[in-house]
């Protein structure tokens, strides 16, 4: 059953993927095109916004983009997923957006989106992780992904 998520349960939580297979937050997932070794050390920021509902009220959606960091591609490729707590300790992955080649900077134009039409207005907590690939550089491999309670 979804619900809020009690501090103290990133410890402790499973992600589960859409089929309800666990998760390896911690694995580089390559994209669909093989990144090319030419820096090491390269390390974009990645940029997210907080998960939020539509502003017609129907949809819970999250935002991915990038920044350069210290990378020197001005290219990546960027995805962005949205995850609702469950009561049984899961983080249940809800939609996950298109893979883009994106610009760094963001903005309506480069940024991806996620998108979870709303069940109901129960309020539960979501996450929403993002992963960049820099293209042609070898980059960490973080999710980093900003957590927001709604009424979805």
């Amino acid at each position: 059953m979804p619900g809020i998520a009690p501090s103290g349960s990133d410890a402790s939580a499973v992600y589960l993927d859409g089929a309800g297979r666990v998760m390896d937050m911690n694995a580089v997932n390559e994209s669909d095109t093989p990144r090319q070794a030419v820096t090491l050390g390269c390390t974009p920021v990645s940029g997210r916004d907080n998960p939020h509902r539509s502003s017609t009220g129907v949809a819970a959606f999250g935002h991915g983009w990038w920044e350069k960091g210290n990378c020197s591609n001005d290219r990546a490729k960027v995805f962005n997923c949205l995850y609702e707590w469950y009561t049984d300790n899961t983080w249940r992955q809800q939609a996950c957006s298109e893979t883009k080649t994106l610009k760094p900077g963001g903005g309506s134009t480069q940024r991806t989106t996620a998108r979870r039409d709303c069940r109901d207005t129960q309020r539960t907590s979501w996450r929403n992780h993002v992963d960049v690939y820099a293209i042609g550089e070898i980059d960490s491999g973080e999710k980093p992904m900003n957590q927001a309670e709604m009424d979805c």
